[in-house]
């Protein structure tokens, strides 16, 4: 006699009346594939019904997908036509790719506005992958959120079901990468973001070394280089799909062609280190070219933070609205460039608010009781400093996009508003460090070049400024730092030098006056030409 098949308890997401779901007067109902059980609510925070994968969650926040760690597929879908209300009213807890347990809390929302606005708020929960479902069984009456169950399913017991249930880890063949700087910031976000599509746990496996394929971070700190051969392996529902369009993914280069990809850092060896000597200053030529105008000195704000978080949820909520506002911020920037490089930089940046591995840091503070800023302060510092200490410069360099993310959050959270980079014409901005979306709105018309003390060549801030045409240099000495504003310098972006005592400015030479002529011969003496001149002075012309 074979085991029985496994069973799935769904617990109620919110409190309420049960209804049966063809009772429910909502005309997109009988197009939804599943079945499932709706609720009269009245409670207002969306609990988990099971524990796994936020495998999707709308942009209107009102609906959103959890995969179990048995494959099954659950949707909840909170009221009736509230797609209309365009996220009013709802705050999401969680994001997709997060992993949950049951009984979390996912969704805050206003249950009178959406009681007043929507035609219903009875809510649906719906298994949308009945095929793997044997048998299921409804609940009735009133329920309580996160401890009564709604549903029982019994669910396929076929040998690839419970594969799955078991955690079976499929593998892709190995793969050359043939990216000329390998998984640098750019392929990793596109290959991240295609992995969150898929509700499998996604890894990619180089060498000895595995990293989370849906965080961006987790795939640049593998550190891969051109003809690394690495592997995709997952484990899910969906993993053979998953392993087949990522793999082809890797095989493209992530989108990346030959020619817009950063040439590879020099090793530190090979890299001529140039001293100071009288009147220059040494650093790394980042973008070429010469500019002459005066000192700006450009300092990062400072926020102010406080470690003890606020009671419930109210941390989390925060959270996850200053990531919403800045993936907002960022977006309105994009959309100001033409150039597409300066565009995916930022696309890269908008990942970075959603990495699995970052989040996961920032809500284990949470769950310490840290505050929200103080909690993602710790993860993204955290993971920037993981980045500084990889051997690979091109990767060193990115730590400064997760700071620059991570301070446009922290400012955010921080209630401050970020001061824009206000520079006078003719200006030679000097900076400790230069954020890369601080660079991309750089006016040229009056930035006329720059010095970073951080990055080199190959930071996304050298990128900006080569297609900003602003000559450049990273690394410079730390004797900038201390260059008093308004002080004439030429910055040399071609041979990394900063001249901070250039000649005074060559002045023409006048020409001298003509002479004057007095043609009036002295008393007693007789004139010296031969003939005899007007008495009268005149100038010779």
């Amino acid at each position: 006699m074979g085991s029985p098949a496994p069973r799935l308890d769904i617990l109620a997401p919110l409190s309420g009346w049960l209804v049966a779901l063809d009772t429910v007067p909502d005309p997109v109902l009988p197009q939804m594939v599943g079945d499932g059980i709706s609720l009269d609510p009245t409670s207002c925070s969306l609990l988990a019904p099971v524990s796994g994968t936020v495998s999707n969650i709308h942009t209107a926040h009102h609906a959103l997908t959890i995969t179990s760690d048995n494959g099954v597929e659950v949707l909840v879908h909170i009221g009736i036509d509230t797609v209309m209300l365009k996220g009013e009213g709802f705050v999401p807890l969680v994001e997709q790719g997060q992993q949950v347990k049951a009984g979390q809390a996912l969704i805050d929302f206003d249950l009178d506005l959406v009681a007043c606005t929507a035609p219903s708020l009875l809510t649906q929960i719906i298994i949308t992958n009945g095929e793997v479902v044997e048998k299921l069984t409804c609940a009735s009456g009133l329920v309580e959120a996160g401890k009564s169950i709604i549903m029982t399913l019994d669910l396929q017991g076929s040998a690839e079901a419970a594969s799955q249930a078991e955690g079976e880890t499929l593998s892709s063949e190995t793969i050359t990468l043939t990216n000329p700087a390998g998984l640098h910031a750019r392929p990793a976000a596109v290959f991240a973001s295609a992995a969150k599509r898929f509700a499998a746990d996604i890894q990619l496996q180089l060498g000895e070394k595995v990293a989370n394929a849906k965080s961006v971070v987790g795939i640049m700190g593998l550190a891969t280089v051109n003809g690394d051969q690495v592997r995709v392996l997952a484990t899910g529902p969906d993993a053979a799909a998953a392993i087949a369009e990522l793999s082809q993914l890797l095989l493209d280069r992530c989108g990346e062609s030959l020619d817009e990809a950063p040439a590879a850092a020099a090793p530190a060896a090979a890299q001529p280190v140039q001293q100071d000597s009288a009147g220059v200053l040494a650093g790394v030529g980042a973008s070429p070219g010469i500019a002459i105008g005066r000192i700006f000195h450009h300092r990062l704000q400072e926020f102010d933070v406080v470690e003890a978080g606020a009671a419930g949820v109210v941390e989390q909520q925060n959270f996850t609205r200053a990531t919403e506002e800045a993936a907002e911020q960022i977006e309105t920037i994009k959309a100001q460039l033409q150039d597409q490089a300066k565009r995916a930089i930022l696309s890269m940046h908008q990942e970075l608010l959603q990495d699995p591995d970052l989040l996961a840091l920032t809500y284990a503070g949470l769950a310490d009781g840290k505050s929200a800023a103080w909690a993602w302060r710790a993860a993204f510092s955290a993971y920037s400093a993981r980045l500084e200490a990889q051997d690979n410069a091109l990767l060193r360099e990115r730590a400064n996009d997760i700071r620059d993310v991570g301070r446009r959050v922290l400012a955010l959270l921080a209630g401050v508003k970020q001061a824009e980079l206000d520079v006078p014409a003719g200006s030679i901005l000097i900076a400790e460090d230069l954020a890369p979306s601080d660079t991309a709105a750089l006016d040229p018309g009056k930035v006329l070049g720059f010095c970073t003390r951080t990055g080199g060549a190959t930071s996304h801030v050298a990128i900006l400024a080569r297609s900003l045409g602003i000559p450049a240099i990273c690394g410079i000495s730390q004797a900038a730092l201390a260059l008093q504003d308004g002080r004439e310098v030429i910055l040399d972006g071609t041979a990394g030098t900063l001249n901070i005592a250039p000649p005074p400015p060559r002045r023409p030479r006048r020409k001298p006056p003509s002479p004057v002529w007095l043609n009036v011969a002295p008393p007693n003496r007789p004139c010296r030409n031969s003939r005899a001149r007007p008495a009268m002075a005149a100038v010779s012309k």
